[in-house]
């Protein structure tokens, strides 16, 4: 294999190893945590707050018209008893029980309306309890498909690892220096193919006389405009 080619060769494997190695970090975020998962359970422990406070405002209510059957029925023992024969507090025992039992009333339509909308926070908690359960069911078979890719992935970038040293190995150190740093600096594309007489990357034609220096293989050529190592 030419010098050329051999640069051209370790290119593609480190390449492959980019890509490789970023698909793996993806693989491993992902395995770590799924968004679709997080929103649906914070969706749920959200709808199970308004649950609880709408059962919450409804219990102080029903304790607040338990005080007021209570009071309602002293007052109406009081009328009722015969233990009261005075005129005046007969009339005023008759206005309070009255005066309570619109307030009764008035709470009777509350609490309906909290019964409601206690109603209606469970059936939103339980639809999205149901949907919790159908994302987690669906991330289970993603993390079955997830740990398989990984395990694949880890063995491809073992064998990456492997041609990549025996690639390197086979370069002169000079050769090594020249791709690292154009590997740095140039977004990881150290050799551009001849392609129509033309570098591949830049689009530059290549003069003839590089043309044939090119093809030789036997020393490192780069591009007259982006400065890379023309294979």
């Amino acid at each position: 294999m030419s010098r050329t080619s051999a640069l051209w060769h370790l290119q593609t494997i480190d390449q492959e190893l980019d890509d490789k190695t970023h698909r793996a970090r993806q693989v491993d975020d992902a395995l770590a945590n799924d968004p679709k998962v997080s929103a649906a359970r914070a969706a749920l422990e959200a709808d199970r707050k308004k649950l609880a406070e709408a059962r919450g405002a409804l219990r102080d209510r029903e304790l607040d018209a338990a005080g007021l059957d209570a009071k309602i029925k002293e007052l109406e023992n009081r009328l009722y008893d015969g233990r009261v024969s005075n005129p005046k507090e007969l009339d005023g025992l008759e206005k309070d029980a009255q005066m309570h039992k619109r307030r009764r009333s008035e709470m009777d339509d509350a609490l309906l309306a909290l019964m409601d909308s206690a109603d209606q926070a469970q059936r939103r908690a339980e639809e999205q309890a149901q949907s919790l359960r159908k994302i987690e069911e669906a991330r289970a078979g993603d993390v079955e498909r997830l740990t398989h890719e990984k395990e694949s992935l880890a063995k491809r970038l073992d064998e990456l690892a492997a041609q990549r040293e025996q690639a390197r190995a086979a370069l002169d150190a000079d050769a090594l220096r020249q791709y690292d740093y154009l590997r740095r600096t140039k977004a990881g594309r150290a050799v551009a193919q001849v392609k129509s007489e033309s570098c591949s990357v830049c689009g530059v034609a290549v003069a003839t006389g590089l043309l044939h220096r090119v093809r030789a293989g036997d020393e490192i050529v780069v591009c007259s405009s982006c400065d890379r190592i023309l294979a």
